[in-house]
């Protein structure tokens, strides 16, 4: 078989192409992957909480989502976070499966911002509706950006603060 000059130098370019595409692609294949960080009860700063945290962005600060019972208050949701307070994260927008909602988050704490779950109950019905994953918008904030949780186990953790929880839910 007989190729001209011209075929030749399409061939030759292809297989440059596709191996240039297999070494390129040989980076994004041996990247890490995180583990899934299920819901679990909390210890250390953490303790009596229940909810998953992950390493932020190849830092040493650590991003939690929890579910704690407040003496005054009943079930919290907070955000423990080292650059909540550095980015004036004050409202947030939560995507949980079907629910959408923006919610006020308050604290003065440079690492924490809070919500009462009794003033939003659909909130606590999302986290405990048995979806894997929700994604959260900072809409009031200095920094735009957005982040994901786990939610795998939070129905069962949850539930068992509820129980021991002795005051409004």
């Amino acid at each position: 078989m007989r190729f001209s000059r011209p075929e030749v130098a399409v061939m030759v370019g292809v297989a440059a192409c596709v191996f240039g595409a297999c070494l390129t692609a040989l980076p994004v294949l041996a990247q890490e992957v995180e583990p899934p960080a299920p819901w679990v009860k909390l210890t250390g700063s953490h303790a009596g909480a229940v909810g998953t945290c992950s390493l932020v962005d190849a830092t040493d600060n650590e991003a939690c989502y929890m579910v704690r019972c407040d003496a005054k208050n009943g079930l919290i949701f907070e955000i423990g976070d080292a650059t909540v307070g550095e980015m004036g994260l004050r409202s947030a927008r939560f995507e949980i499966g079907r629910y959408k909602e923006t919610i006020r988050l308050d604290g003065n704490s440079p690492d924490r911002r809070t919500t009462v779950l009794s003033k939003h109950p659909k909130l606590l019905a999302a986290l405990t509706s048995g979806v894997d994953f929700a994604t959260m918008y900072a809409v009031e904030a200095d920094v735009e950006y957005s982040t994901g949780f786990e939610l795998t186990g939070a129905r069962d953790q949850i539930s068992r603060l509820v129980k021991g929880c002795p005051t409004k839910r």
